[in-house]
């Protein structure tokens, strides 16, 4: 005599068909979070990199005399900004092209009291020339908080180097765009 089984695989299917989608459920914000997270740091460190890399690439080759003529001043310097200025500033911009925020970009030429010649500062061989930019980061996605500087997620990006090429010396104040938030103190 065979020993009775009960024939369960039917009954057994019926029961476990909702649980792959119970827990699909429990897991899916999760998973969404994660995504979210990956593309907003993402673009995050790609704006910070850029930022890096296109206020260093702008300010050499200006120190070299290297000057864009086709790139514009951008429409919200200041009225005081002299073209060559201006064209390090759409440089910077160009060079940069930020993802997912706005950008502001600061020229300044410190005063040079050691320099009886030229005391002010301007575009002379030697002399410094301080190039910053800030990137306003709105995050693409909204769920992920970003890394924050005084309350304000912002990437900032400063470079100091000094003069080596110039075509047309001449006194110089720099040059900035609309205030940033948190402000330009941090670039001077």
């Amino acid at each position: 005599m065979r020993p009775f089984r009960r024939r369960t695989h039917g009954l057994r299917g019926r029961l476990d068909d909702g649980a792959a989608a119970v827990e699909f459920a429990l897991v899916l914000p999760i998973l969404v979070l994660i995504l979210f997270g990956i593309i907003d740091y993402g673009l995050f460190f790609s704006n910070s990199i850029s930022a890096q890399s296109g206020v260093q690439t702008a300010a050499r080759q200006a120190v070299v005399g290297n000057l864009d003529a086709t790139c514009p001043k951008p429409g919200d310097a200041d009225s005081s900004t002299t073209t060559e200025v201006g064209e390090l500033m759409c440089m910077v911009k160009k060079q940069t092209g930020a993802i997912t925020g706005t950008d502001y970009v600061k020229v300044d030429f410190p005063p040079d009291p050691g320099d009886l010649v030229h005391p002010n500062g301007g575009w002379y061989v030697d002399h410094q020339l301080i190039v910053c930019e800030v990137i306003a980061v709105q995050g693409l996605t909204g769920y992920v908080p970003l890394p924050r500087h005084n309350g304000e997620v912002a990437i900032r990006s400063r470079i100091v180097t000094q003069i080596e090429t110039v075509t047309t010396p001449k006194d110089d104040p720099g040059g900035e765009e609309d205030t940033p938030p948190g402000g330009w103190g941090w670039c001077a």
